[in-house]
């Protein structure tokens, strides 16, 4: 009898051994590792609580991906959504405040790989730090994908990236393919005092070809200050310029050397908000659809997907049919008639 208790015990005292342990298994399953746009690695042992998020295309992902509870403090540049407003500034793009990014406690600072300034000093002082790419149409959803698997959400940050993307070529599937010859030539002006453009691997540049377009500038990498005489030459059909420069653009265009430049003679520039043109960041939708209403006014393409003129236009075929049928049948009853008579 003694012999059974004693056995009972030592099972439930090894049961209660293997409970105690569990909490910390399952701990250890809340850790996180990511990779970040520096190809570093980064483990966090539970989810971070506490973000700081440099960059408004970030912040703008954060929010998006429904994290933005986690954000306690953004750049000066970021103001997207509204609740962004009421968060504390740690910076801008010229200096950082590190001693409030200090105050904040961050658990992790979310900002460009390019800020490598920035995340030396950050990580000197204790700031774990993980970096986005910010650049390219494909950036936007590999940050979506990576800022959700920091979050502890990566299945549906994921599928929200997917989503995104399918979305994106739905817009684009009439005009992504579109063979050189029919493409139309556009230029982008971000700044005209000097005159900066996006050229290649931009995901400006994307959204341009995806509609549709040949941009004039992507002979370069990256941003790039480009001459005047460079862009008539070029000729562009269209000009893209963001709202503000409307004054500035108008007065540059007023000069008689852009006259003969098709989108001037024409009147094909075309005002855009510049914080959905500027911001590799989930409202890149909204810049995509504008840039290809733009486009698709100047390509023999329907909304709906078929060629202007094409066999298959949902409301010209059927009508031509029956007509085509009626006619027939008209001409088949004078010939039978006739073929009588004789």
């Amino acid at each position: 009898m003694m012999r059974k208790i004693t056995v009972i015990a030592v099972v439930s005292l090894m049961l209660v051994g293997l409970f105690t342990v569990l909490p910390g298994v399952s701990e250890a399953d809340e850790s996180i590792t990511v990779t970040d746009a520096r190809g570093e690695t980064i483990t966090f042992e539970t989810p971070p609580e506490r973000i700081i998020s440099f960059m408004p295309s970030n912040t703008e992902i954060l929010f998006y991906i429904g994290e933005g509870d986690r954000v306690v403090g953004v750049d000066d540049f970021s103001d997207y959504p509204s609740e962004v407003n009421d968060l504390p500034i740690v910076g801008d793009s010229f200096s950082v405040d590190y001693e409030k990014i200090t105050e904040l406690e961050p658990d992790v600072v979310v900002t460009p790989s390019f800020n490598t300034q920035m995340i030396d000093q950050l990580e000197n002082i204790g700031h774990p730090v993980v970096a986005t790419n910010s650049n390219t149409l494909e950036d936007v959803y590999t940050d979506m994908r990576l800022l959700g698997a920091m979050c502890g959400i990566e299945e549906e940050a994921n599928q929200m990236a997917n989503d995104l993307e399918n979305e994106m070529n739905e817009i684009t599937q009439n005009t992504v393919d579109l063979p050189r010859e029919d493409r139309v030539d556009i230029f982008y002006m971000a700044s005209v005092g000097p005159i900066y453009t996006p050229g290649n691997h931009t995901f400006q540049n994307s959204l341009i070809q995806n509609a549709g377009g040949n941009n004039i500038a992507d002979q370069e990498d990256g941003w790039w200050m480009i001459s005047k005489e460079t862009i008539i030459d070029e000729d562009p059909e269209i000009i893209i310029a963001t709202e503000w420069l409307q004054d500035q653009v108008e007065n540059l265009t007023e000069d008689e050397v852009w006259q003969d430049v098709s989108a001037v003679r024409n009147d094909e520039i075309y005002y855009v908000n510049d914080n959905i043109f500027s911001r590799p960041a989930p409202r890149v939708v909204e810049a995509q659809s504008t840039l290809t209403d733009i486009t698709t006014q100047h390509l023999d393409v329907e909304e709906n997907g078929e060629e202007e003129n094409g066999e298959d236009v949902p409301g010209f075929t059927l009508p031509i049919l029956l007509v085509s049928i009626s006619i027939i049948f008209t001409i088949s009853i004078k010939n039978k008639s006739y073929l009588r008579d004789d």
